[in-house]
């Protein structure tokens, strides 16, 4: 039989200051043209820490996730097996529990900025937040929770997705319909698969056939296709014939054949461009939303994700950028690029053997002389130079010197940094 965790662990008396941490009023130092203050020397013993996030940061030690403040208080107990950061007010947390039927099972809960809970640990999924109510999942059964907790939607349904658009997919008899956020199916189960709402449409099928419906149940395009995905940009990958013999194109919100049917593969459009697979010399390209191609993944060694208008590109072993049309807007002068490409006008990449950042224009924005270099986050980057870790921010002044063995975990403004095996954190000050 299932247990119910409660959270008495919770109640447990929270430890004063742990030793060596200090909230201070005043700039602890300056490093040059920044300032930072030290929040909390480096005494705390953690085997993982995540960012702050709410003023919070998960913790983990001795097998177990709890939540520090920014002085280094232990503010909540670490007495989880699992924690994820605090975002609009809740964390996710987990407790696993033994029992007869299952042996060990993760159960979920969610807690609040005071570290009380707002939902016990007791279901055994928690989605994300969406349209204000979050799925769970209990005795196998899926339903809904509100911000505060309180069960929306009772949990009586065997699948379900999130909400979208007021609109939640879910099943009853071994058949999708669709739920409002009172719980009132209105759309009946009467499919044989159902996916969210996407741009006032959705994916539904029957007899093996797809097609879309409407926020209200009416049939906006037939059920005709072998495959479709859902609208973005407008536009809706759809696939004909069979799986054998199967062509793929796009059409628009009135059914009307967009971009012909001529493609192994396609995915969905983001900021006017999509992935496809047409064979021959076309085989992996980029196409816009009239069906030109713009980039091929063939004229290239390797292609990334776009970004901000800009796609990583390596030819002959180094990078550089295109852009969505396939211009080379920025030459493959470089021996690496940052996983995020483009983020915020900035983009980082090595030449030679530093680190530093472009612009998107592909002017040097932060000079290269750097050993190592992260994203930025908050506005701030930690970087490695001579013998240490500092920070700059985005206009590469030096916030934090380069005296740390270890800076990292940046987000609102505070910082984990690491000295001789222990924790401290840093405030930054723009």
């Amino acid at each position: 039989m299932e247990r119910t965790i409660s959270f008495a662990l919770m109640g447990l008396l929270v430890l004063s200051l742990v030793s060596g941490c200090r909230d201070s009023d005043g700039l602890g130092k300056t490093g040059g043209t920044g300032e930072f203050r030290v929040l909390c020397e480096a005494t705390l013993e953690f085997e993982y820490v995540s960012e702050f996030s709410q003023g919070y940061a998960a913790v983990y030690q001795d097998g177990k996730w709890g939540y520090i403040n920014k002085a280094g208080q232990m503010a909540i107990p670490n007495v989880f097996d699992y924690a994820e950061p605090f975002i609009d007010g809740c964390a996710l947390v987990s407790v696993a529990i033994d029992s007869a039927e299952h042996g060990w099972t993760p159960l979920y809960g969610l807690l609040g900025l005071d570290g009380e809970p707002l939902v016990p640990v007791e279901y055994e999924f928690i989605g994300e937040f969406n349209d204000g109510l979050a799925l769970v999942k209990r005795e196998s059964q899926f339903g809904y929770i509100d911000k505060t907790g309180k069960v929306a939607i009772p949990c009586q349904y065997d699948i379900a997705e999130g909400f979208s658009e007021g609109r939640a997919a879910a099943v009853s008899e071994n058949m999708f319909g669709y739920i409002d956020k009172a719980g009132k199916n209105v759309i009946p189960f009467q499919y044989e698969s159902a996916i969210s709402f996407s741009e006032g449409l959705a994916m539904v099928s029957s007899d093996g056939k797809h097609g879309f419906v409407d926020t209200n149940g009416g049939a906006a395009i037939p059920l005709e296709y072998y495959y479709a995905g859902s609208f973005s940009d407008g536009l809706a990958a759809v696939s004909i014939g069979n799986f054998a013999d199967i062509k793929m194109g796009y059409i628009d919100k009135s059914g009307k054949t967009a971009i012909p049917f001529e493609f192994e593969t396609a995915q969905d459009f983001s900021g006017g461009i999509a992935l496809v697979k047409k064979g021959g010399d076309d085989d992996l390209c980029y196409i816009d939303k009239a069906g030109n191609v713009v980039l091929r993944h063939g004229d290239y060694d390797f292609i990334l994700d776009f970004s901000e208008g800009l796609a990583p590109v390596r030819n002959d072993g180094k990078w550089g950028f295109v852009d969505i049309s396939g211009r080379l807007a920025i030459p493959c002068l470089y021996e690496w690029v940052g996983e995020r490409g483009f983020s915020d006008g900035l983009a980082l990449v090595k030449n030679g053997n530093k680190w530093g950042f472009v612009d998107n224009a592909g002017k040097v924005a932060i000079p290269f002389e750097y050993d190592a270099l992260y994203e930025f986050s908050d506005g701030f980057a930690a970087a490695y130079k001579g013998q240490g870790f500092g920070v700059i921010d985005r206009a590469g002044n030096v916030v934090v010197p380069f005296e740390y063995d270890f800076i990292g975990y940046i987000n609102e403004g505070l910082a984990f940094f690491s000295e001789n095996d222990k924790w401290g954190i840093l405030e930054l000050v723009r």
